[in-house]
């Protein structure tokens, strides 16, 4: 019963971390189109758009017990299908050095939001 809890509340978080990311990079997409910005700006914004997803993501869906693990998982999962999503679509490769940091870090990003989540809102 408790795996089924686990993943529900990973599930839920991931999703909610995808949706925000997605909603979150098409309207920076329509603010880079009509503005000129450097390639640091957008990779500075693209971060911090998922970061703040992946925040949102756990805060509102992780509840109970093994909040880091829950945020942890949802962040690096939320990230491989980010990353999958954009690569198929640009055709190219999605796994790099980068790549993985960047896993590692909405990971750490994730636990961070599953602790706040489970200390401010309750361990229903």
């Amino acid at each position: 019963m408790q795996s089924k809890t686990f993943f529900a509340s990973v599930i839920k978080a991931t999703v909610l971390s995808l949706i925000c990311s997605l909603v979150g990079i098409l309207v920076f997409a329509l603010v880079v189109k009509i503005m000129a910005l450097t390639d640091g700006t957008v990779k500075t914004v693209n971060q911090f758009i998922k970061v703040m997803a992946v925040f949102i993501g756990c805060f509102f869906s992780v509840k109970g017990k093994l909040g880091i693990v829950k945020g942890a998982v949802s962040g690096a999962l939320c990230t491989v299908l980010l990353y999958t999503v954009f690569a198929l679509m640009s055709g190219s490769g999605i796994f790099t050095a980068q790549t993985f940091a960047d896993i590692l870090f909405t990971a750490v990003v994730g636990g961070i939001a599953g602790i706040v989540a489970v200390n401010l809102r309750g361990k229903e």
